[in-house]
This record gives C-alpha cells, structure tokens and sequence, in this order.
C-alpha cells in the first residue's frame, strides 16, 4: 500500500499553495475558478481524501459528535447506536461511541467537557449520575440527554416516557382479558429512574382497573434473558398465579416466555407477556413477542438536530421532546380462546 497522499502532494501537482487548496477544499467564496478546477483536477487525479479536522480547523469544529451509552450488550442502545450513526451521516457528521456501563465514574468522565477530546459536542444517555452534575460538569459544550434519567430543562433533551409506555403495556393486557398480572424488572444495577417510572405505570393501570399485582415486581440484577427466565421460575416456585406478565424490557420477556415453555405453561393460551423496546428478535420469538415501540431512529434524527441547533446558535432555547411510542400487538398477547 502506497504512502498517504497529503496536502503538499495536491499543492504541488496543482503548482499552487497550500493555502489555495485548502481553500478550494474549504468552498472559500474568493477562489478563481480557473484555480477551483485546477485543484479539484489534483485532488481527483491523486486520489486524495481531506481529513475532517482539517477542514474544519477554520471553524474550530471537527465534525465529530460523541454518544455515550450505558451498554452495547443491551439491543435497545446498540439499535440506537446504530440510528445515531445514520443520523450523524445524514447530517455530515461522524460518530464516536463509548460506553459508560451503568458506572458513576465513566458517566462522570463522560459528563466533563475536557473528556470531549476532538468532539464537538456529547449526546448523553446517562443512568446513574444526578442532573446537578451533569449540570455542573457540562461546562458550555454542546450537550443533549436522552431517555428517562434526567429531568433537567436547562439543556436539549429526547426524553422517555415511561410511565406512559409501560401504562399502556399493561393496559394491552388487562384489555385482553388477563386480571392476574405480574410485573418482572425491578433492576437492583445500574438505572432505578427506568425501574421506577416503569412499575409506576404498571400499577396505575391496575388501580384504574380496581386490581393488584398478582405477586411482587421481581428482582432483577439486569435486564437480560436469563433474569427474565430466573423471575419466572421463581414466581412459579412460590406459587404464584398469573395469567399476564409485563416485562420492563424485551430480553426479560424473550427469557420469561422460554422459561415459561419449560414449566409446560402455554404463551398466550395460559400466559400472556408483553415487553418494551420492540427489539428485532421479538418479531421472530415463538410465538412472536408483543411489545411497545419505541422511535428510535427519530429520537438519535432529533438528537443530532439538537446538537447542530447548538453549534449554529449556542444561546438558542432548550428543547424538551419526548419520543413516540405505539403498542405492537403480536401472538404473545393474543386473547384466551
């Protein structure tokens, strides 16, 4: 593989400065056009590709963004990594991901301006650490907060709503004729503000039906498969009866309906279960996984939004918006026969 093809090798093929081609790579509006044609002609004869920070150097901006998420093993924030990057292409900008893993410290390093490096601004997905730091640690970089652990209006945020979505997750259930209701996702690591607003609105739908939980929400360490199916196996060994389970997520559910198989308890003819995210393998699980949708791909476009409203205009007005979300109504959940 040849050498790198550089600046100085298109300004001496184009017999012009250093200067004139990274004006013409800059759009600059005072460039002859003779000299316009004359470098593009170098730089497409040379095979040459501008690196973003040098473009950019004039503004002081690279063209790059940071995303930190709390856990890639999770598909929700790896599908909204994913709609992230989409977002940041369509909008000419490159992302840089990391991963804080639900850790105080990670988000705190995540947080601090100077922890920005190259990046022009941060989108935050924090889990663990409170809005007065964040708000003390953001400094004047461009930030914008997703999901449901902060509150704070001061700055751009795509919030969740949860106590909404998990409300009417419950709803679906009792709508479909289940009155023995259990819920499995009381996570005792990492994020307790997704927990609560999702229990929150657990038993809210069962107050407005006049009802109570079938048994206790379950512990769980994490939202994984092998939680959900832990849930219900002990639900089962402490003879608890329920016909519908909502899970605070989709994995827990994917877990919950094969533990659920093993005890010979049929999905939906004994059980129903519904979750939360509308994760890819849920449309192919047996029987197929009702859920609630939430928009991702809109929630990483607004974000990246956000973030170009604050490099353009830092004093612009923060945006408070929260993302849609439907019910998804497959075989899990089906109607008793």
């Amino acid at each position: 593989m040849g050498r790198q093809v550089t600046l100085e090798d298109v300004a001496a093929e184009a017999n012009v400065s250093k200067s004139s081609v990274s004006n013409v790579i800059r759009n600059h509006p005072n460039v002859r056009e003779s000299m316009r044609q004359r470098v593009n002609a170098a730089i497409e004869k040379l095979g040459y590709r501008p690196q973003a920070i040098g473009q950019n150097l004039v503004s002081g901006r690279t063209g790059l963004v940071s995303l930190a998420i709390p856990n890639f093993a999770q598909p929700y924030f790896a599908e909204l990594a994913r709609a992230a990057v989409a977002a940041a292409d369509d909008a000419g900008m490159r992302l840089i991901v990391q991963q804080t893993d639900n850790l105080l410290e990670r988000e705190r390093e995540a947080a601090d301006s100077w922890n920005l490096g190259a990046a022009d601004g941060l989108i935050f997905s924090p889990s663990v650490i409170d809005d007065e730091e964040i708000e003390a640690r953001r400094g004047r970089a461009p930030l914008v907060l997703l999901g449901e652990r902060s509150k704070l209006s001061s700055v751009d945020r795509v919030g969740i709503d949860s106590v909404a979505i998990s409300h009417a997750a419950t709803k679906h259930l009792l709508d479909q004729g289940r009155s023995r209701l259990v819920m499995i996702g009381d996570k005792t690591f990492g994020d307790p503000f997704v927990v609560s607003e999702r229990e929150a609105g657990f038993h809210l739908a069962l107050e407005e039906a006049g009802l109570h939980e079938a048994g206790p929400v379950t512990a769980v360490r994490d939202w994984t498969r092998e939680d959900g199916a832990r849930s219900i196996e002990e639900l089962i060994d402490a003879n608890v009866e329920f016909d519908g389970v909502f899970c605070a997520n989709d994995l827990l559910a994917l877990g919950a309906m094969s533990a659920l198989r093993r005890r010979n308890l049929k999905v939906p003819e004994d059980v129903a279960v519904i979750g939360i995210d509308d994760i890819e393998d849920g449309q192919f699980a047996s029987p197929t996984l009702s859920t609630m949708f939430i928009d991702k791909e809109w929630m990483a476009h607004e974000a990246i939004r956000l973030l170009a409203k604050q490099l353009t205009d830092p004093d612009s007005i923060p945006e408070q918006l929260s993302v849609p979300f439907r019910l998804v109504a497959r075989e899990s959940t089906a109607s008793p026969r």
